[in-house]
């Protein structure tokens, strides 16, 4: 077998895989509605981030805050509607087609997507112990201490 058929299996299954993963979630009215919220460190001294420079960051087109404290996206499971509608709105693109971007990455050895969080609550945790993270989590989620909101911008 060649490496360039074994290649284009490989990419078979995986997208496949997506595909099935991107629609098996309902959407939650708070999903629909945008219903989420950026948090990062509460040490970032950040108040504010264009969608464009969001999604940067979690596409890891860049790769640190503007103090240069390094970038660490998470991302909420696959499926999750939350995720869902920050995909749409950051990206402003699909899940599906997120997932694609990263398979490409991914078979190309250039990157990996952000580590994945089951809960509102996994991804906070992940915020307050790295001071370079951002993620997102459900509007209304109580976010504790030692993190805090950013406001996204066009």
């Amino acid at each position: 077998m060649s490496n360039r058929w074994l290649g284009r299996v490989r990419l078979a299954i995986v997208t496949a895989a997506a595909v099935a993963v991107a629609g098996v979630a309902p959407r939650s009215a708070a999903a629909q509605s945008g219903g989420f919220v950026v948090v990062v460190n509460a040490s970032n001294p950040a108040t504010s981030i264009s969608k464009g420079d969001l999604s940067k960051l979690f596409t890891k087109k860049a790769r640190s805050w503007p103090g240069g404290t390094a970038a660490m996206p998470v991302d909420l499971a696959a499926g999750n509607p939350v995720r869902d509608a920050f995909t749409e709105k950051v990206h402003g693109k699909s899940t599906r087609a997120i997932g694609s971007y990263w398979q490409q990455q991914i078979f190309s050895g250039r990157e990996v997507p952000p580590p994945e969080r089951k809960s509102d609550d996994e991804v906070l945790d992940y915020v307050r112990s790295n001071p370079g993270a951002v993620g997102y989590v459900a509007s209304g989620t109580r976010l504790g201490g030692g993190v805090k909101t950013l406001t996204v911008t066009d």
